[in-house]
């Protein structure tokens, strides 16, 4: 059975999610597409990594934007954690506004967590990976959890083929748990996020497991790795006196994480990951997240 057919329909932005500033324009979930899907053999060292579905035109489970101004501020702790980096909750830089009160893309099937022990059910658990600049054409890796050694330059890469227009690729490499496990546990991130920014303006794109059959990966299954294509020309624009006139070049590509906490169950702290969306539709395959 073809990947495409699996697709799940993507649940709808909860309210604590929404933004509290008008966008732009609004995005289209077709502005970013999977097109690719491949997955190591193993967790191991030398695993070999095998293309499960190609020619694809999957389009994000969800999308919000664009906004004005910068996707500022990134975290700083790094853990997912209520206020720290802007899909978290927290507050954008350039206009001191908070766009995604109680975190971006938070929904029924993708719950919050209790990641900083608190005692508080409140942690978005968005993790910033890093930022791809297309003028140097490299990818920069962020810090988590004071660990620089988890995520890796060769995550990310992309093209720009024109202005707003290229391609991507999310490419974790097989054996990130052993570095991730020490400070995030061994689970699978469940949720990534692309912000896309032009000159005045930027779009988020959420794609979920949900959306490759599974609404939760299980812990023992290998790294998988995406690629993709973008059009962002119709969504950010720039220049003229409405600021809406002409495509923008395209500023940066960041890229975001996240592990929500089981439905229905209570979340555990500390289990977020950077593991990869175990796409087992693909595969025929349904698992049960372990814990």
């Amino acid at each position: 059975m073809k990947l495409a057919k699996l697709i799940l329909s993507a649940s709808i932005l909860a309210a604590a999610g929404a933004a509290q500033s008008a966008s732009l324009l609004p995005c289209n979930v077709n502005d970013v597409k999977v097109t690719s899907v491949a997955q190591y053999s193993s967790t191991a060292a030398g695993a070999t990594l095998h293309t499960i579905a190609s020619g694809l035109s999957l389009g994000a489970a969800d999308c919000d934007g664009a906004y004005s101004g910068n996707d500022g501020y990134y975290p700083s702790q790094n853990l997912g954690w209520q206020g720290d980096g802007l899909l978290n909750g927290g507050l954008q830089t350039s206009t001191g506004m908070t766009l995604f009160p109680g975190g971006a893309f938070i929904t029924d099937d993708y719950p919050l967590s209790d990641l900083d022990n608190d005692g508080g059910v409140d942690d978005p658990g968005w993790i910033m990976l890093g930022k791809f600049d297309p003028s140097k054409g490299s990818f920069t890796p962020a810090a988590v959890g004071g660990d620089s050694s988890i995520v890796l330059s060769s995550f990310f890469t992309a093209t720009v083929d024109s202005a707003g227009k290229g391609t991507w690729a999310l490419t974790p490499d097989a054996t990130v748990a052993q570095r991730t496990s020490a400070v995030l546990g061994k689970n699978y991130f469940d949720q990534f996020a692309l912000v896309f920014k032009a000159a005045n303006s930027f779009a988020v794109y959420d794609f979920t497991a949900a959306q490759f059959g599974v609404a939760h990966p299980s812990v023992d299954v290998p790294i998988m790795n995406w690629s993709g294509t973008y059009d962002v020309t119709g969504t950010l624009r720039t220049g003229g006196k409405d600021g809406l006139k002409n495509p923008a070049g395209l500023s940066h590509i960041t890229v975001w994480a996240r592990d929500p906490a089981t439905p229905t169950s209570v979340p555990e702290p500390g289990t977020l990951a950077l593991l990869g969306i175990a796409a087992l539709g693909a595969l025929g395959v349904s698992r049960r997240r372990m814990r």
